[in-house]
């Protein structure tokens, strides 16, 4: 078993019991759209869920947002009018804030160190918490790459973020790194943050190459800095109460499918990471390699030494995955 299928294959959790089996639609929500990879696998999961369960169970898939933001999503998996999201732990965190460790800034040295996580004990007892706390289940963890930032010129060295106007989205955890650099950080809604940068509301924001490709937002930023300040994931969630009403066959079959998705995103995005550095150069944007050791002595000390909503045991446990 490769490092990659052991992130995922970990990242789900144990299958409980429940009671019985309703056929029915569900409703798979996500951020991404047609393209993406994350759009991509989840629709081969719709058909799969079909497939497997002999019709019970149908998906329709709701990308780009249309049934609202990720932290709406969340919300609307507790209350069951939505069955299935892929929700990004910064959102998850306005229920269990302790769940957002594995986006603190300079935490993983590399991406198999990122992908030991769903290993550990940690992972176990946050995500444990998590659902305690909201009645959702974990089912599994897909990568979503490494953060880099955008702007329309270069940001070589910290100095150079200083009073700039950043996007990140609206979470703590994501300001760690513009607010430890002096940048300005200034939530824009993910879905409006074309329009933001191309009218200069913001002039930088941070997102991994990726989404930064299939956003298009180089068509209104020139470069690119290789800062990887931070590696991301999102989970997929089946929501309370659609897994209470779900046989344990169904359950079964669905985490599993789901698992699969994860997997297959989670390697089509770690290819696209590889690819997308050159591609970027042939569409004319600026790529800059950074000295990233110069901004995390500036940013992690902030991690390690702020008022979060994790223990310090668990943050040293992490750092020592691999090592």
């Amino acid at each position: 078993m490769n490092k990659l299928t052991t992130f995922v294959v970990s990242a789900g959790l144990s299958i409980g019991a429940a009671t019985v089996t309703i056929a029915d639609t569900l409703k798979l929500s996500l951020s991404y759209e047609p393209s993406s990879a994350h759009h991509q696998w989840a629709d081969w999961a719709a058909e799969e869920i079909a497939k497997r369960t002999d019709g019970r169970h149908t998906v329709d898939v709701f990308g780009s947002g249309q049934l609202g933001s990720e932290r709406d999503v969340e919300e609307s998996l507790t209350l069951g009018t939505v069955d299935i999201g892929f929700v990004g732990a910064g959102h998850m965190a306005q229920r269990y804030k302790p769940i957002s460790i594995h986006l603190a800034a300079f935490l993983w040295r590399d991406l198999d160190h990122f992908l030991a996580y769903p290993t550990s004990e940690t992972y176990r007892e946050v995500t444990s918490g998590y659902e305690e706390a909201s009645g959702n289940k974990v089912v599994a963890m897909t990568y979503f790459g490494q953060r880099h930032v955008s702007a329309n010129e270069p940001l070589l060295t910290p100095a150079d973020f200083k009073g700039l106007k950043m996007r990140v989205p609206p979470v703590p955890i994501y300001m760690v790194f513009p607010d430890a650099v002096g940048a300005n950080s200034t939530p824009v809604n993910f879905s409006e943050l074309y329009l933001a940068l191309q009218q200069g509301v913001v002039v930088a924001q941070e997102n991994p190459l990726p989404t930064i490709q299939a956003k298009k937002f180089h068509e209104v930023q020139s470069n690119i800095m290789l800062t990887g300040h931070m590696t991301d994931g999102y989970y997929t969630l089946v929501g309370g109460p659609t897994w209470a009403r779900l046989s344990e066959e169904d359950q079964g079959i669905i985490s599993a499918v789901l698992q699969e998705a994860a997997a297959g995103a989670s390697a089509d995005i770690i290819q696209s990471e590889k690819d997308l550095a050159d591609w970027f150069r042939e569409q004319g944007t600026n790529v800059h390699e950074v000295d990233r050791q110069a901004f995390s002595d500036i940013v992690k000390p902030v991690i390690l030494e702020g008022d979060w909503p994790w223990e310090a045991r668990q943050i040293e446990e992490l750092l020592a995955l691999g090592q």
